[in-house]
């Protein structure tokens, strides 16, 4: 048997008709319609490093992707990056992706945030907003958001959401 490789790599301009596609599958904002859901993609992608996609692949296909936004300021003393949006094949899930795609790209977003700012006085805060009863979403999020639930809102329609936090020590240097 083939061994299977998996990477995680910031998304290419070439890559966005295909993650529009698993968006489309995925996500009821452009349900089968991958044209209005790359449209949308592209406008994100576009608007780095205030967002930041990534990809994974699997033996060099990819399988899924996940965005990234910066909240309020590439500077905060206390910078916010929210995990906006994830999104794994229909052939891809339940083979465990989601939470390496989180793991590894949090890995870049943090890098990224540290090389950018010379003001963060303690910490980077990750966050994500979920409906709570997306039972596969929360099981993978809060493998990595470990600071538990840290808020709630009802922004999209009546479906509450939870906010989970994960706070990344960040040391810098003594300015």
């Amino acid at each position: 048997m083939a061994e299977v490789s998996v990477t995680v790599r910031r998304t290419e301009k070439k890559d966005l008709p295909e993650i529009a596609k698993i968006n489309a599958n995925v996500f009821a904002g452009d349900r089968d319609n991958p044209e209005s859901a790359e449209k949308w993609m592209r406008c994100l992608f576009n608007s780095f490093p205030l967002y930041q996609y990534f990809v994974i692949e699997v033996s060099d296909t990819i399988a899924g992707y996940i965005g990234w936004q910066f909240h309020g300021g590439f500077l905060r003393p206390a910078p916010v990056i929210e995990l906006e949006q994830i999104g794994i094949s229909k052939g891809h899930q339940g083979q465990g992706l989601g939470p390496i795609l989180v793991e590894k790209s949090i890995k870049e977003v943090v890098k990224w945030c540290r090389e950018n700012n010379n003001r963060i006085e303690s910490h980077i805060y990750l966050v994500v907003w979920s409906y709570a009863h997306n039972f596969n979403a929360m099981k993978v999020y809060f493998e990595q958001f470990n600071e538990g639930m840290m808020g709630m809102r009802r922004q999209h329609g009546d479906r509450a959401e939870i906010m989970l936090r994960l706070k990344i020590p960040a040391l810098l240097p003594i300015r």
